[in-house]
């Protein structure tokens, strides 16, 4: 037993046991932060693989839903239209009712409100509509649908990128 001890003074001859046991502690420390970073590694992969499940089984086109600019909203406006009229719906007006920012990042990311006054069958409406939120270019979404006899009212959301504050 003194041996032990008098083995361990020649190998850390200038540390005393208050800097051993300063030293282990701080190896504790490491070796547990190193564990609760691994932990959150591994729940990040889980995420990951969570996420990841419903775009591998959808389609690409479904899935690249990147917002247009500011510059291409009145021909995203047009398309809308021109959508419309193929399922031979009569589009009354439509007009812009305004932009305004987006709520997950207002710095950037703004949206679109468009107003339709369509005349035509319910069926058509439907089917044009359906087709209109199918673009994959970018973000369309009927926020609103008023529907009366042969004829309805239709609210658009579209979202894009103001060009100003991109950097």
């Amino acid at each position: 037993m003194i041996k032990a001890k008098e083995s361990m003074r020649r190998q850390f001859p200038k540390l005393g046991h208050s800097a051993l046991i300063i030293l282990v502690i701080l190896l504790c420390l490491i070796g547990g932060t190193l564990v609760l970073r691994q932990q959150k590694v591994g729940d990040l992969r889980q995420e990951m693989k969570y996420m990841e499940g419903p775009i591998l089984q959808n389609p690409a086109k479904e899935t690249a839903s990147d917002p247009w600019q500011m510059d291409d909203l009145l021909l995203v406006m047009d398309e809308c239209v021109r959508m419309l009229r193929e399922e031979n719906l009569a589009v009354r007006s439509y007009h812009l009712e305004g932009v305004f920012e987006g709520e997950a990042n207002p710095s950037f990311l703004h949206f679109a409100l468009i107003r339709l006054k369509v005349q035509g069958a319910w069926s058509g409406i439907e089917r044009g509509l359906t087709r209109i939120e199918g673009i994959s270019e970018g973000g369309i979404y009927v926020e609103e649908a008023v529907l009366k006899e042969n004829e309805g009212e239709i609210l658009l959301k579209i979202f894009f990128f103001e060009p100003d504050n991109l950097s």
